[in-house]
């Protein structure tokens, strides 16, 4: 009879430890799922910052290209209004230059401004390039992770990493030299 009741009770934890088992299993099956996925959406996802990434490094480019050919021609407004200004005028014509030759100038400040303001899109991309690394560096994680749970069969090709040139501390906040600066020192 002691036996029995041995029996029974190491019965009962076996039933109680296989039922434990199946569901650690039921559980871990559950868990492949979502990884799996997750690893087959993060290539998709650092592709996508590349592609924004390009669009507005594209479309930046174009309108700092803009920009300078204004300011270019600006510069050369300026020298014609002062060479008006130069030659031998009355002083109503010598006025109303000079209030063109300043607003010519504040163009081509708000320009510059622009240009600069523009450089958030260096940084923007800088970023984009960590998050995309960071991405990178999952993806190597859950392929990993997949390995180990489908017993140390490779789950696929791994990609391959682009290489990224990123500084993850950048700042559109940082401080700025403003074009006033830059054109004293050349009066210098």
């Amino acid at each position: 009879m002691v036996n029995e009741s041995l029996q029974d009770k190491i019965k009962n934890e076996v039933v109680v430890l296989a039922s434990s088992l199946k569901d650690i299993v039921d559980k871990f099956n559950k868990l492949q799922h979502p990884i799996v996925e997750s690893h087959e959406k993060v290539p998709q996802a650092t592709q996508q910052l590349d592609k924004i990434s390009d669009q507005t490094e594209a479309a930046t480019q174009k309108m700092l290209d803009t920009i300078e050919a204004i300011t270019e021609r600006e510069q050369d407004v300026l020298e014609g209004l002062k060479g008006i200004v130069d030659s031998d005028i009355n002083d109503t014509i010598k006025s109303e230059v000079n209030k063109l030759t300043e607003k010519v100038e504040a163009n081509v400040n708000d320009a510059y401004s622009i240009m600069d303001a523009l450089q958030f899109q260096d940084i923007t991309s800088q970023q984009m390039d960590h998050a995309a690394s960071l991405l990178e560096d999952i993806e190597e994680k859950l392929n990993n992770i997949i390995v180990v749970m489908d017993g140390g069969q490779e789950a696929k090709e791994p990609t391959k990493k682009k290489v990224r040139a990123y500084d993850p501390h950048a700042d559109v906040y940082d401080k700025k030299t403003n074009q006033d600066e830059i054109d004293s020192l050349f009066k210098q």
